[in-house]
């Protein structure tokens, strides 16, 4: 399960092909490039005195490796969370990074594209994915929980080494690295989620937008790899809304085996967005206990998926424990079941099906 907090909505950065430009725009607050250790990944949290966008990081690599990346976060400092895999929301990976040597920012070419709000904390973990690449980030020895660099608009603080995933933890080891942001919320996308699940022999492709600006249409890309990847469908965008907009669109031939699904975003000028890539396992058998949500958060109605035995049992729990499906308005249909939660007040509510639960948040 991954949650998070109420306030906090995953935005995009409109700018061309943002890997190749984030470290060419905005501010960088660079943490100190002076390893004298390494550890599988690395956690660490930045507090924002002003509002800012975070774009994405660069990171002190041992040289001449290569390997896979993954990037993950969390609102709230990482402190009480480091274990707990449900507590972190991956952004997204990286299947082979190139070192460009030791004690040099090596950009990862993650799209990070977070909205900090002033005053408010947000974790990341950064770590090496490849279970053979035993070194993944150089670290720094440390006193304790220290702030590892800051200027006006934002403190970076922490952190903590710790193996993959969740893993073994190992205290006092600061992030070498680059953050590139903004300052103030400069994104015209304020994205929720995009999810791909099984119906019947296709899948459902859905997402959701908060607000809209400037946004001419949506592209979903697939691939077989997650590295070459071939057009697959475009739809139109809302062009300028402050309401959520749902978007769904089938593949009605899905390929064999694990396929990566990447949503993009066009505005009116060209300007293209990366903002989100799933997996998905088109297996033979599927896990009938196995459900997903979306979207999660939610603002006034959600679907739970699965298989038609799971969801035959299914009841939603306010954060005290009361039994609050008799409020709420199910429709059943074939693979899934929409649930509209638009009488109940912001918060945190559990699911639970036949044999699973999970949290679900309102905002």
């Amino acid at each position: 399960m991954k949650s998070t907090i109420l306030s906090f909505t995953c935005c995009l950065f409109a700018g061309s092909q943002i890997a190749a430009q984030c470290t060419n725009s905005g501010t960088d607050l660079v943490a100190p490039y002076a390893s004298n250790t390494s550890n599988k990944g690395v956690m660490f949290d930045i507090t924002a005195t002003n509002t800012v966008t975070i774009y994405c990081f660069d990171a002190n690599l041992p040289a001449l490796s290569i390997g896979g990346y993954e990037i993950y976060y969390k609102v709230g400092s990482y402190v009480g969370s480091e274990n707990l895999s449900s507590d972190w929301v991956l952004i997204g990976s990286e299947g082979s990074l190139l070192s460009i040597g030791l004690n040099l920012a090596t950009p990862l070419s993650i799209p990070v594209n977070r909205v900090i709000p002033a005053g408010q904390t947000v974790a990341f973990y950064i770590t090496a994915s490849n279970p053979i690449l035993s070194t993944g980030l150089l670290t720094t020895s440390s006193s304790g929980y220290t702030t590892i660099s800051s200027d006006p608009d934002m403190t970076i603080s922490g952190g903590i080494g710790i193996t993959y995933p969740f893993g073994t933890i190992t205290n006092d080891r600061s992030f070498n690295g680059t953050a590139h942001y903004v300052q103030g919320n400069a994104l015209p996308v304020e994205f929720i989620d995009f999810t791909a699940v099984k119906i019947g022999q296709s899948v459902l492709l859905e997402w959701e937008t908060e607000s809209e600006h400037n946004s001419d249409y949506f592209e979903v890309e697939r691939s077989s790899n997650g590295t070459d990847w071939n057009r697959l469908l475009t739809i139109k965008g809302a062009g300028e809304s402050s309401v959520n907009t749902i978007y769904h669109e089938m593949d009605d031939n899905p390929l064999d085996g694990t396929s990566y699904y990447r949503l993009n975003q066009y505005d009116f000028d060209g300007a293209k967005i990366v903002l989100k890539m799933v997996s998905y396992n088109n297996k033979n058998e599927i896990d009938e206990n196995e459900i997903r949500v979306f979207p999660n958060p939610m603002t006034d109605r959600f679907r739970v998926f699965g298989d038609k035995s799971e969801l035959s049992l299914l009841k939603v729990f306010n954060s005290i424990g009361e039994d609050i499906s008799g409020n709420l308005t199910v429709t059943c249909h074939e693979g899934f079941t929409d649930i509209a939660f638009r009488d109940e007040t912001e918060g945190v509510f559990i699911l639970k099906t036949k044999t699973n639960s999970q949290v679900l948040i309102k905002k």
